[in-house]
């Protein structure tokens, strides 16, 4: 055995590169002199070692995930804060006693009994400035980062109903006596969609899966503490826009990432994006007109 396939100064990776040949039957032989490392094996065998040795050396590459899918820079965020402001200046606060909040908050047992459509409504609607505020800045980040991924139309689209299915989850989690409102549940919702994305992303990987559940991880960091603390947070419902969000970025992260991402047009875009909204005012047409 007289050709040096490879030389090493690491006693471990000379074993690993025996244990590969020896595991296909390779006779070979390792050298040792003034501290660096030969392999041996005979000239006749010089190709198919070298083709063992080099699928050990890719399988031993660390993988990349698949690139997320990114549609470059997106207004949704930007018109999610807007639109947060304007129904606030519309429907005013809770506190001034306004029929928005009559007609339109997430009263669970109003829920219950048939009006679905305070599910989306009550996204809409602010306690206070104070949320207000947070739930612009929170769409500025989380909505973007959706819009990114999907478009604004669809994205738009996406959150409205994971918020809404996590509204009336919590509708039927919550107590008979408890009303809710807040966009928060549609941030929340948000980071739930972007972190799905990243799991699904990471499982997609042949090693190390665990580490695939870390950005859900993260999004469960931010929720406790973001949505759990503060007088009148509705944290059933923020857990739960959080856990549908995370299932439908999961679930749509893995159809696209399998079949391969192709963005959809501007204007088909802008279409979803104005049914979305005219979806939204058609559940406050039927608030005040079932109110």
């Amino acid at each position: 055995m007289d050709h040096v396939l490879r030389t090493t100064t690491s006693p471990t990776q000379a074993g690993d590169w025996a244990l590969v040949l020896a595991s296909a039957s390779i006779e070979h032989r390792v050298d040792e002199h003034d501290g660096r490392f030969e392999l041996h094996v005979r000239p006749e065998d010089a190709v198919t070692a070298n083709d063992a040795l080099a699928a050990f050396d890719a399988e031993g590459e660390p993988e990349q995930q698949p690139p997320a899918p990114d549609v470059g820079w997106s207004p949704l965020g930007v018109q999610g804060a807007i639109a947060f402001a304007a129904m606030l200046l519309v429907t005013g606060l809770r506190a001034n006693g306004s029929r928005w909040f009559q007609a339109g908050s997430a009263a669970a047992a109003l829920i219950r009994h048939g009006e679905w459509w305070r599910a989306v409504t009550a996204l809409t609607l602010h306690e206070d400035m104070a949320h207000a505020v947070l739930n612009g800045v929170a769409a500025l980040v989380f909505f973007s980062a959706v819009g990114r991924w999907m478009g604004a139309g669809l994205g738009a689209l996406v959150i409205v109903v994971a918020a809404s299915l996590a509204n009336l989850l919590a509708a039927v989690w919550h107590k008979p006596h408890i009303v809710s409102v807040g966009a928060s549940t549609a941030t929340f919702a948000a980071l739930g969609i972007v972190a799905g994305l990243q799991v699904a992303r990471r499982l997609r990987l042949r090693t190390r899966r665990g580490y695939a559940w870390v950005p859900l991880g993260a999004a469960l960091a931010l929720f406790a503490m973001t949505g759990v603390g503060g007088e009148g947070v509705d944290y059933q419902a923020h857990l739960a826009g959080l856990g549908v969000g995370a299932a439908v970025g999961v679930g749509w992260a893995v159809m696209v990432l399998r079949r391969g991402w192709r963005p959809l047009r501007p204007l088909l875009q802008a279409l979803i994006g104005v049914a979305t909204l005219a979806a939204v005012a058609g559940c406050w047409w039927l608030a005040f007109r079932r109110g």
